[in-house]
């Protein structure tokens, strides 16, 4: 093991990296008009429907044809510039939200053109995941991850609560408006701050289609593993899924409903870069396997009187740990996928996880009908568990030998 694997690389590091530094920058403006979008959509058509159910299904929009858009086309992002297929996305998608925010526009066309703009994420996000791994080391790679995901986290909340202020005082179109912007922005930070790099692999390479892509990520015990581990987000999306009615059941308004969301993100912001200052590189391959099993245990107490507070800080440590788990899991696939492959394999994943945390919200409400919320919670917590060990036995059976191999190698040659 070099001695490059265990020095702590700093926020500081990955953001002197100045290609690095436009992405961050890019990802920050464009992922903040998403959530003015989101609000703006949800408060638009709930006032020309009057239909909670309308509105549901206008937000859910915005999130599931990600998922399709990453399985179908992230291959695109291995046979083009990963920069011009982010450049691309973002110019389509200033486009699509430009119309969407035309006063007046049919209903049925928002809806439609919504679940257009969401279905390109899906090849501009695995184009980012790739295109971040040719800009940084395999040593700053996990922090890089960590500024990325807290600056998602602090982008959700910022947009979430901005969009909603100016979707009262402006209109909805006027925050459609502001995020038609933000892409456009971003397509030219990237245009004009990262180097173009030849595509990974030649258009006429095989692997385009999805079962390509899921055997990519299959066929590798390790690679396996991490995919696995992408589905355990039906367990620890659950507090958010049920935050209303958990809300409700604890006898507090709905204005609390946003601060016990924000518990999530907080928590994840503050638990980040803690987590990495104290785990080394070196010591990821084990915490990973440890931290998927007890991202869920945290939500296992929720029910024993913790009430609002305690339950949020609950929520805050889960959703810290699950956090954790993105960033190790991210770094480690994007280590074990070939290059020419990397954007199909991290959008295979990322369709998973986006698939998982769509069922899990949607289940855990039906359950919420019927069951406590508070014990919906504690029940997913507790599943998560067992749920886990499989990935984790498979992570640390298959990288233990994976060590061994290399040490054997190591020696021999010596």
């Amino acid at each position: 093991m070099t001695a490059g694997r265990t020095e702590r690389i700093s926020f500081c590091a990955v953001l002197r990296v100045g290609e690095f530094r436009a992405m961050w920058l890019a990802e920050m403006l464009s992922f903040t008009g998403d959530q003015f979008a989101r609000v703006a959509l949800v408060v638009l058509v709930f006032d020309r429907t009057n239909s909670a159910a309308f509105a549901g299904l206008t937000y859910a929009l915005t999130f599931i044809p990600v998922a399709a858009g990453a399985l179908a086309l992230s291959h695109i992002a291995d046979r083009r510039s990963r920069r011009e297929v982010i450049v691309v996305a973002d110019g389509l998608r200033a486009l699509v939200v430009g119309v969407m925010a035309v006063p007046g526009i049919d209903l049925g066309w928002l809806c439609v053109l919504a679940a257009v703009m969401s279905f390109i994420g899906g090849p501009y996000g695995a184009a980012q995941l790739a295109l971040l791994r040719d800009l940084l080391t395999a040593d700053q790679y996990p922090m890089g991850m960590t500024v990325r995901q807290v600056t998602v986290q602090a982008a959700q909340l910022v947009g979430f609560v901005a969009g909603g202020v100016l979707s009262a005082a402006l209109s909805p179109q006027s925050c459609l408006a502001i995020n038609a912007v933000t892409f456009a922005v971003s397509a030219l930070i990237i245009r004009t701050g990262v180097r173009s790099r030849p595509a990974a692999a030649p258009v006429s390479s095989s692997g385009r289609l999805v079962a390509g892509g899921i055997g990519l990520v299959w066929r590798d015990p390790r690679r396996r593993a991490i995919f696995m581990m992408t589905f355990l987000g039906v367990f620890y999306v659950v507090p958010e899924g049920i935050a209303a009615p958990f809300v409700h059941e604890l006898g507090h308004g709905a204005g609390v409903v946003g601060v016990v969301l924000a518990s999530c993100g907080v928590g994840a912001m503050i638990g980040l870069p803690l987590f990495f200052r104290f785990v080394t590189p070196d010591r990821q391959r084990g915490a990973l396997a440890v931290v998927c099993l007890s991202a869920g245990l945290p939500l296992v107490l929720v029910p024993l009187g913790a009430g609002i507070y305690g339950a949020m800080l609950l929520f805050a440590v889960s959703g810290a740990l699950w956090a954790a788990l993105v960033v190790m899991s991210v770094s480690f696939l994007s280590q074990l996928l070939p290059d020419d492959r990397r954007a199909q394999g991290m959008g295979v994943a990322s369709s998973a996880n986006i698939t998982a945390q769509g069922l899990g919200a949607g289940l855990a409400g039906v359950l919420a009908e019927v069951v406590s919320p508070s014990w919906v919670i504690a029940v997913a917590g507790a599943l998560s568990v067992p749920a886990a060990l499989w990935p984790c036995l498979l992570w640390l059976r298959s990288t233990s030998r994976s060590t061994e191999g290399v040490r054997l190698t190591e020696s021999t040659l010596s």
